[in-house]
């Protein structure tokens, strides 16, 4: 329990409190004038101050940084794969939309064993043409796109990319010059 004594000054009634410091408490107000001190009881527990939230907030940011880095992330190599493959088709048909737009060949070019590949001739907007780390490509392949649009050479092949046991196989439909990704 707390002890409240009422101060006079002003006119206006003020009380001053005595037990724990920084404790949540109300004053029970009372219609007898003799009832003093006063007794206070604390406020409803129902609700939570900012500083339990923050608090509360720091040891889930500590914990997610302690427990977070030990799961195996073996979902990323799959990931890593799907967006590189997903990056290829994008690139390739970039390069069909560019040769359109331009009235010129465009070719992209995939080398064996590695994660780069480029674009002939280079331009200023070409993409980087870079995989994600870990992923590479599987074999060598070359696509070139005429100002219609159609693969005039590596239309019906296909590049394969892997990495973390994961495989993925981006291929042009002939004629078309269509992309699909299985």
């Amino acid at each position: 329990m707390f002890k409240v004594d009422q101060l006079k000054g002003f006119g206006i009634p003020k009380y001053r409190i005595q037990g724990f410091k920084g404790s949540r408490v109300q004053v029970k107000a009372s219609e007898n004038k003799n009832s003093n001190p006063r007794i206070l009881e604390p406020l409803d527990p129902s609700g939570m101050t900012l500083i339990e939230v923050i608090m509360v907030m720091v040891i889930i940011g500590i914990l997610a940084a302690t427990v977070i880095p030990r799961f195996d992330f073996a979902i990323s190599s799959r990931t890593s794969v799907d967006g590189g493959a997903y990056m290829i088709a994008s690139d390739i048909r970039y390069a069909q939309e560019f040769a359109m737009a331009n009235r010129v060949s465009k070719s992209v070019i995939f080398t064996s064993s590695s994660s780069v590949y480029t674009f002939n001739p280079t331009g200023n907007l070409d993409p980087s043409g870079q995989l994600p780390s870990g992923v590479t490509i599987s074999n060598n392949f070359t696509i070139t796109f005429n100002s219609l649009g159609e693969p005039t050479t590596g239309g019906g092949g296909f590049v394969t990319v892997s990495g973390g046991g994961q495989t993925k196989t981006i291929s042009v439909v002939n004629y078309t010059g269509k992309v699909n990704i299985s």
